[in-house]
C-alpha cells in the first residue's frame, strides 16, 4: 500500500480577522466571550478587541466587535479554531474552500455560529448571527495552497488528537 504524504504547502497565513455583531438583545460580554473562545488560551488576556458603534436599518444600536491577529500567532489561531471544529465541520471546510476563498484577495472566509462559540463549540454555520473569521494569506494567490494549508493543519490537529487518544487508553 502506498502512503502519499501531503507536499508542504508555499503559502502562509499571514493575518487572522475575527469580527462579529452585538444587537441589542444580546449581552456585549457573552458576544466578548463567544470571540475571545475561538484564541488560544495563552492570548485572551493581551488581546484587543475593536468596537464600532453602528446604526441597524430602524435605528437600533448595533456594536461590531473585531479582533485582528498577525504574524506567527496568526498560525496558531487557525489551528487553535480548526482543533475546537468538529471533525466532519473540518471535512466540509476543506471539501468548501472553493466557495470559501477569494483568490483576488487571497483570503479565506469562515462563518462560526456565535452562539455555538460561545458555548466553547464553534462549529460552521451560514446563518445570519455568526463569528466572521477570514485568513489572510501571503503574496501566493492559488487556492490549491490554500487547501494544501488546511489539509496539513487539520492532518497535524487529527493526528495529534488520535495520538492523544492512543497514550490514554494505555
Amino acid at each position: 500500500m502506498k502512503v502519499y504524504q501531503l507536499s508542504k504547502p508555499k503559502i502562509k497565513l499571514i493575518e487572522v480577522e475575527i469580527t462579529t455583531h452585538c444587537h441589542a438583545t444580546e449581552d456585549l460580554e457573552k458576544v466578548k466571550y463567544a470571540v475571545l473562545n475561538l484564541l488560544p488560551e495563552e492570548l485572551r488576556k493581551g488581546v484587543e478587541i475593536k468596537y464600532q458603534e453602528l446604526k441597524g436599518y430602524y435605528g437600533n444600536p448595533i456594536i461590531r466587535l473585531s479582533v485582528t491577529i498577525r504574524g506567527p500567532e496568526a498560525l496558531d489561531v487557525a489551528k487553535y479554531i480548526l482543533s475546537r471544529l468538529p471533525p466532519h465541520d473540518r471535512r466540509y471546510l476543506i471539501y468548501s474552500i472553493e466557495q470559501r476563498y477569494d483568490k483576488h484577495n487571497n483570503k479565506l472566509y469562515i462563518r462560526l455560529s456565535k452562539q455555538d462559540s460561545y458555548l466553547g463549540t464553534p462549529t460552521l454555520y451560514d446563518g445570519s448571527d455568526v463569528i466572521r473569521v477570514v485568513f489572510s494569506f501571503s503574496i501566493t494567490r492559488s487556492e490549491d495552497e490554500v487547501k494544501r494549508l488546511i489539509e496539513s493543519l487539520v492532518e497535524e490537529i487529527e493526528g495529534a488528537a488520535a495520538e492523544s487518544r492512543s497514550t490514554n487508553t494505555s
